[in-house]
């Protein structure tokens, strides 16, 4: 027998279905988007046309593909892990690195907010017992920090200044290549516990493991590459085309509870 509330709730969901499938597809050059996927478990545990009861959300962590772009401050995660990034009070993560400096600092473009890493000494040993912001100011007499040429990342997370002279007997330009930072990583053994603030950026009120890129279960980072978002055209579009069919069943099974419901006040009347 036909539920008028059941179906009601079939078509809503239905249609909530297909939305999130176009908005994965819209994502899909978006950098370091995952998935949105929702399921609708009654919609296909019962037979076409009946009502959905219970509705399921998450997001799939899954590995995008890393392409190499050549950008200085780009760095993609191959593995566990995603960059933390704060607004000077709250932590958050993110897949997304394309990023930039902004007032001296290295920033993720949406939110500008700040990417954390570690102190490292000059030995290289990181002090991974404290964030900091990763800042990269130049001064008036153009350098980093008060003394840095140039700077560059490393496939490890590690920024290093470089400092250029000239040696005055020979002549010639002597690098010098100093560690001043390594990114930090954070991992979640319950990706699930996650909550989207924004297209790339999540939020988590549950304590993160953080650790350096490489080490333990973090996975790695690459320079000068980015990931791109984990979406499967193939698998939304089917998806998608699921959800069609079910909401043009739930529609035909109102629209027949619909005449039903007329037929009966007609016999009333």
């Amino acid at each position: 027998m036909f539920d008028f509330y059941n179906q009601m709730n079939a078509i809503n969901s239905t249609y909530e279905m297909i939305n999130n499938q176009f908005k994965n597809l819209q994502k899909f050059n978006t950098i370091g988007y995952k998935a949105e996927v929702k399921t609708f478990s009654e919609i296909y545990n019962d037979n076409l046309g009946t009502g959905a009861v219970k509705t399921e959300s998450k997001t799939l962590f899954t590995q995008g593909n890393v392409k190499k772009t050549g950008g200085k401050n780009h760095m993609a995660i191959e593995g566990n892990g995603l960059f933390i990034v704060s607004d000077g009070e709250k932590n958050y993560y993110t897949r997304r690195g394309d990023f930039e400096i902004k007032d001296g600092k290295l920033v993720c473009p949406e939110g500008n907010l700040v990417v954390k890493a570690f102190q490292v000494d000059p030995s290289g040993k990181p002090n991974s017992q404290k964030l900091v912001d990763v800042k990269l100011d130049i001064d008036k007499n153009g350098l980093i920090l008060g003394k840095y040429n140039d700077y560059v990342i490393d496939d490890n997370g590690v920024i290093s200044g470089i400092i250029k002279h000239t040696d005055p007997i020979s002549g010639q330009t002597i690098t010098k290549k100093e560690p001043i930072y390594k990114i930090a990583l954070a991992n979640f053994s319950d990706p699930s516990t996650l909550v989207r603030k924004s297209d790339t950026i999540f939020a988590s009120d549950n304590k993160p493991i953080i650790g350096e890129a490489g080490v333990g279960a973090m996975g790695n980072i690459k320079s000068q590459h980015l990931e791109m978002s984990n979406i499967d055209i193939p698998s939304q579009v089917q998806q998608a085309m699921l959800a069609q069919m079910q909401y043009n069943a739930t529609m035909s099974s109102f629209r027949a509870l619909n005449d039903m419901v007329k037929n009966a006040s007609q016999l009333v009347r």
